[in-house]
């Protein structure tokens, strides 16, 4: 190669480099972080090998217009961890997130995408979201994803899994609601041995479960409370907000209410009820109207066990009128960025004794022995989705308030057939998920200088209950443990 040439040829990479800069400097500036935003401004940022750029590792383009990625995107940010595209216009997810080495979590959640890149799917990848898509086909490089531990594919299209997904060995949550499909995934149930959570609901597999299960015609059967201010959002406070809707305080003065409703003993109101209005979009766990369902029917079984919330009617517009719990506290906080597929405690706040996590064990067992009696898989059994009292109730002999626990947030739950060639698999997928629970209660136990020993034969019995996860029902577990002595 002559002189000359050589100077051409370095002159064509010098532009080369600038319109690189360009792409990624508007690419920044989409960003919703306004440090990077700011920070883009400014061609240093973008230099190679420069400090700022090499300290991005969050990149959040939300619904920025796009619909691909430049594929310079890990030169200049080597060291992206986590990418989120949501409701943008991609249809493909793109080839260049598989050559960013640390990219561990992406999300492209709302989207028009139809396709996977077979490259954009690598081993350093934990945590997918492809929520709400078009995908008919997930490619066999998802057999690449060995460090995989969440995958979210709901409202998609799919009518089948690659058996490669087999060697997502640490998968261990996964959300298919709402796809087409035609058959039970056994490859999941069957090989993935850390698989605890999953949400199956509104696919064709699945179709008549509900109605083996209400084969009388009576447990999807709510009556209305004909009271109009139960509809109206401006009459009542708002108690929380999720992806499947928004739960709200609410008196009413109706008399249809059972006189056993647990806030009072009177039939004549004014009563205090929380008002769930549930959405029409797609979650992450499924659809909110197959949620609402699940809620009616496991309701149902309130009477029997006290750590299901009571729904008490439906209004007008069909959202659920529950009771109203007072005096507790969300037993942890939910899985973060780090912990992904894991709950995070508080060190000083969530420690518990020894007669708290004895009852904990044994209502929430038989909460989940009767809704899997029943064909319910709640498929998000976690501690951020249990509430425990904090009543002081200074009477000996009535622990019904000082220890109640309550399982709430039934989003992921699907009814499912216990006597199906998968049912046993449901099962034991969310036996594990206790077993979980199980493992971070023990770790939460903390002894007093009264009951050190108690203390050591209760976290002995709930460790032996959690080796006996994997291969005993619910219905054993339940009465191994009741048969245990304290």
């Amino acid at each position: 190669m002559s002189q000359e040439q050589q100077q051409q040829q370095q002159h064509q990479e010098a532009d080369d480099d600038d319109d690189e800069r360009e792409v990624m400097r508007k690419l920044l500036l989409l960003s919703k972080t306004p440090e990077i935003a700011a920070a883009a401004s400014s061609s240093v940022l973008l230099e190679t090998n420069n400090r700022l750029s090499n300290n991005i590792t969050k990149l959040d383009l939300f619904q920025a217009g796009l619909s691909s990625l430049p594929e310079c995107l890990p030169k200049y940010l080597p060291n992206l961890s986590i990418l989120f595209c949501m409701k943008n216009q991609f249809q493909e997810v793109p080839k260049v997130i598989g050559e960013c080495p640390k990219l561990q979590m992406i999300s492209f959640k709302s989207n028009q995408i139809t396709t996977i890149h077979p490259d954009a799917l690598q081993c350093q990848l934990r945590w997918l979201i492809l929520t709400d898509n078009q995908i008919a086909m997930i490619p066999k490089t998802i057999g690449r994803c060995t460090r995989l531990q969440k995958c979210m594919l709901s409202g998609n299209c799919l009518r089948s899994l690659p058996a490669e997904i087999v060697n997502c060995h640490k998968l261990e949550l996964i959300r298919l609601a709402s796809n087409q499909l035609q058959d039970p995934p056994m490859e999941l149930l069957q090989c993935l041995p850390n698989l605890s959570w999953i949400a199956f609901s509104d696919n064709p597999f699945l179709q008549g479960a509900f109605d083996k299960i209400d084969d009388d015609k009576t447990l999807y059967h709510l009556d209305i409370i004909p009271d109009d201010n139960l509809d109206d959002p401006s009459l009542g406070i708002e108690l929380g907000k999720g992806a499947s809707g928004i739960t709200r305080r609410y008196t009413t003065t109706t008399q249809l209410l059972p006189s056993s409703f647990s806030n009072t003993n009177k039939k004549i109101g004014p009563y205090d009820v929380a008002v769930k209005e549930y959405f029409a979009n797609i979650t992450s766990d499924g659809n909110p109207q197959e949620e609402r369902k699940v809620s009616m029917v496991a309701s149902s079984l309130s009477s029997s066990c006290k750590s299901l919330i009571q729904v008490l009617g439906r209004t007008k517009k069909g959202n659920l009128v529950m009771e109203l719990l007072q005096d507790y506290r969300v037993f942890a906080n939910p899985p973060n960025m780090e912990s992904c597929s894991r709950d995070v405690y508080d060190d000083e706040d969530e420690d518990i004794s020894d007669v708290q996590a004895i009852a904990m064990v044994e209502e929430l067992l038989h909460a989940l022995d009767q809704l899997h009696q029943h064909g319910i898989c709640h498929g998000d059994f976690y501690g951020h989705n249990i509430l425990v009292s904090t009543k002081n109730n200074n009477n000996k002999n009535d622990d019904t308030t000082r220890h109640q626990v309550w399982l709430t947030d039934f989003g992921a739950a699907f009814f499912y057939d216990p006597h199906s060639i998968y049912g046993p698999y449901i099962q034991r997928v969310e036996r594990r998920a206790f077993g979980h629970l199980l493992t971070e209660i023990v770790a939460l136990l903390q002894p007093t200088k009264s009951s050190l020993s108690l203390t050591s034969t209760t976290k002995d019995r709930i460790t032996e209950l959690a080796s006996c996860c994997e291969t005993m029902t619910f219905s054993e577990l339940y009465k191994k443990w009741t048969a245990m002595d304290f």
